[in-house]
């Protein structure tokens, strides 16, 4: 499931043929307004699940007890809520007592995401309660362990650029990377977006998953940045500078919609999906690029005073910066340059740059 290669309806075929007689249901929802989001199930007739979904979704007296339990923790509705309770609820007795004697059920809370949970659930009748509960009890626990690493796969693997984009091309890139939400929750960081914000002293607190600007009007100005791409209705890239009081160092701040791979919807996106979500590039005007010397000697056979002119361009030196701290006169480095664009095949300074960017950024 978590690979695209089963579906939600394959489980719920399996449980509904594991357990006869019995009401499966798989249902997505958002526990603090109530709502419905997804909903799947087997033994229910259509015009069942259509009621369910419009009104009674909201009126399930269990599902704010399901929200104070952990995920993975399977329930039993008594122990929720005592049945003479849920009996006297308009749920039970508009829509649950019209399926037939399925007033008992038990089932777990597999995903949680914020305010949003689903939860897979079988429902039968309390006659069989003694029968039936065990073994329900029983696969619904083992089946969590096995969703819970599903659940990591999937949200990880929802990014253009195929399965294991973030492992094999994001980590790797040397330079912080965020992908957060609108509301700043961070859903992926490199190990260089992890040191930065886990810095004493830096640029971010985040010690609770929301990532914020240590400096309250960097703060806002990281906000606006990203709202502003989530709210585009094209796919832009934003830059902003970021200034933090008290700090030397500025940071750009570098943002574009995440684009989604082509999957085919599932029920649980309704929870791990948090809506669009912005790839966060960070940069610090202190940090250095670099390029070996033995790299520019391979590829372009550069010699050293070459190699370390050429890598003074990619860090922003003028030659009159360069000159004055290699104590050579500026011709002399010209001459350096025309040779370094010779060699390369550049014809401008800021195609030389451009280049050696590209370059830089493939040696972690």
């Amino acid at each position: 499931m978590a690979l695209g290669r089963s579906n939600w309806d394959t489980i719920l075929d399996i449980l509904a043929a594991t357990f006869p007689g019995c009401i499966i249901t798989g249902s997505a929802d958002n526990v603090a307004t109530g709502t419905n989001l997804a909903f799947a199930s087997r033994g229910l007739a259509p015009s069942a699940v259509a009621s369910y979904v419009s009104t009674y979704a909201s009126l399930n007296p269990i599902l704010p007890a399901t929200a104070l339990l952990a995920a993975n923790q399977v329930f039993h509705d008594n122990h929720l809520l005592d049945r003479a309770v849920t009996a006297a609820a308009p749920f039970h007795r508009k829509w649950v007592a019209q399926l037939g004697d399925f007033a008992a059920s038990s089932g777990v809370v597999l995903l949680r995401q914020g305010t949003r949970q689903l939860t897979l659930e079988v429902r039968y009748s309390a006659q069989r309660q003694a029968e039936l509960r065990p073994l329900i009890a029983g696969v619904l626990s083992e089946a969590a362990q096995h969703f819970e690493r599903a659940f990591e796969i999937a949200s990880r693997t929802r990014f253009s650029g195929g399965r294991g984009y973030l492992e094999g091309v994001v980590a790797d890139l040397p330079f912080s990377v965020f992908f957060v939400s609108e509301d700043m929750r961070i859903h992926y960081s490199n190990v260089h977006g992890e040191a930065l914000r886990r810095q004493h002293g830096g640029p971010f607190s985040s010690a609770d998953g929301i990532l914020r600007a240590a400096d309250e009007r960097a703060d806002h100005q990281l906000r606006t940045l990203v709202e502003r791409v989530t709210t585009s209705k094209r796919t832009p890239t934003s830059v902003q500078q970021i200034s933090l009081g008290g700090m030397d160092e500025r940071y750009f701040a570098i943002a574009r919609l995440a684009l989604r791979g082509n999957q085919h919807y599932q029920l649980h996106d309704a929870v791990l999906d948090p809506g669009p979500l912005v790839m966060l590039i960070i940069h610090g005007s202190l940090e250095m690029s670099s390029l070996p010397t033995d790299l520019l000697w391979r590829a372009f056979s550069l010699t050293e005073s070459e190699a370390r002119l050429a890598e003074a361009l990619l860090n922003g030196a003028t030659l009159a910066d360069f000159a004055k701290e290699r104590e050579v006169s500026k011709q002399t480095l010209r001459n350096q340059l025309v040779g370094v664009m010779r060699k390369t095949g550049t014809r401008r300074q800021s195609e030389l740059v451009s280049l050696l960017t590209r370059l830089a950024l493939t040696c972690l």
